[in-house]
């Protein structure tokens, strides 16, 4: 490369998906031997990684706090250096590579919801991001065909390359399982279905309850996150883990039944971490899973959740539920350095 690599993003701090997914790119670019130069509002100098960029400070300081996302590109271009590939991680405008991990279009189409005039805004906004930016990353086939088919870009400039997920943390050594399954109170009778969720309605939390808390079968849905509307027949409410990896390996499956998901590391999670998923088939972490990797059902056929939840309860019961080789039941490499070497032929 013959330019030096600027990334931009809100907040260069701990937060949601896209800022898990800029430390992660910083770490593997910068372990690469190339220099990063960081633009966003806010900066957590505390982070091991704030060490390792060269950070300019987007200054939204007397920007009204609703306006700031659509103030940044137009900030971010006044300073933009020109000798530099810029990977836009937020929306902004010009990237040579933009990173689409959703889009507003489809996150309404499967919310089914109204546009309102701040919906109409950001929609503008991202159309401006994807008519300027050179290259596109879409995280999964869904995402390129609502780039394309909704927003009307040129399919010829964008590109499906999945997310990567950090293999060392997400592993299938299920030697504490038990200890595990017990401090959370998991009894070896039932089978135990994780349901990570910070957002119910969006994962699906109202089709899973009505299953769940119907059924005869020897099952617990157990929820890892927002607290639940109410108290519920085989549902437990475990609040929020800070250790991810060992609930899903200790876990019998993961499910979801999310309306909208413009893909889902949680499924690929899972699976790295030895444990089957039982998802419905409109998440796009589909995309990367052979059969293997778990169970399918459409969110139309409440039928297809109840044949799936019984065929994971026989399948445990007979001791073969867990996922030996979980490199096998998927159909792409999640590990960081392949992502970014991806990643590198947009910008060459």
């Amino acid at each position: 490369m013959n330019k030096n690599i600027a990334i931009s993003i809100n907040r260069f701090s701990r937060g949601g998906g896209m800022e898990s997914y800029t430390f992660d790119l910083v770490n593997q670019i910068t372990g690469d031997g190339h220099p990063v130069k960081i633009y966003a509002a806010r900066f957590d100098t505390e982070l091991a990684e704030y060490a390792k960029v060269e950070a300019c400070l987007i200054n939204q300081s007397r920007v009204p706090k609703k306006l700031r996302p659509f103030f940044f590109s137009h900030q971010l271009q006044k300073q933009r250096a020109n000798n530099e590939y810029l990977i836009a991680c937020n929306p902004s405008d010009n990237a040579d590579l933009f990173v689409c991990g959703g889009t507003h279009l489809g996150y309404l189409k499967g919310m089914q919801q109204r546009t309102n005039l701040l919906d109409k805004l950001i929609i503008r906004r991202n159309r401006t991001n994807y008519e300027t930016a050179k290259n596109i990353m879409a995280h999964s086939a869904l995402m390129k065909q609502e780039i394309t088919q909704l927003y009307g870009i040129d399919g010829r400039k964008v590109h499906v390359v999945y997310p990567p997920v950090d293999t060392k943390r997400f592993h299938n050594d299920h030697s504490q399982n038990e200890a595990v399954r017990q401090r959370y109170g998991f009894r070896p009778e039932e089978t135990v279905f994780l349901f990570p969720s910070t957002g119910h309605k969006r994962k699906g939390l109202d089709m899973l309850a009505e299953f769940f808390e119907h059924t005869d079968l020897p099952v617990k849905l157990a929820v890892a996150g927002s607290p639940l509307p109410k108290p519920m027949n085989n549902v437990a409410e475990l609040g929020f883990c800070k250790n991810m990896p060992e609930l899903y390996r200790a876990a019998d499956y993961t499910i979801m039944a999310s309306l909208y998901e413009p893909f889902g590391l949680v499924g690929v999670e899972s699976v790295l971490s030895g444990t089957k998923v039982v998802l419905s088939d409109n998440m796009a972490c589909t995309e990367v899973m052979k059969p293997e990797a778990g169970f399918f059902f459409s969110r139309n056929d409440p039928q297809t959740l109840a044949d799936a939840v019984e065929q994971a309860v026989m399948l445990k019961q007979q001791g073969e539920h867990k996922i030996a080789n979980p490199l096998e039941v998927l159909s792409y490499n999640p590990e960081l350095s392949h992502h970014v070497k991806a990643l590198y032929q947009f910008l060459d």
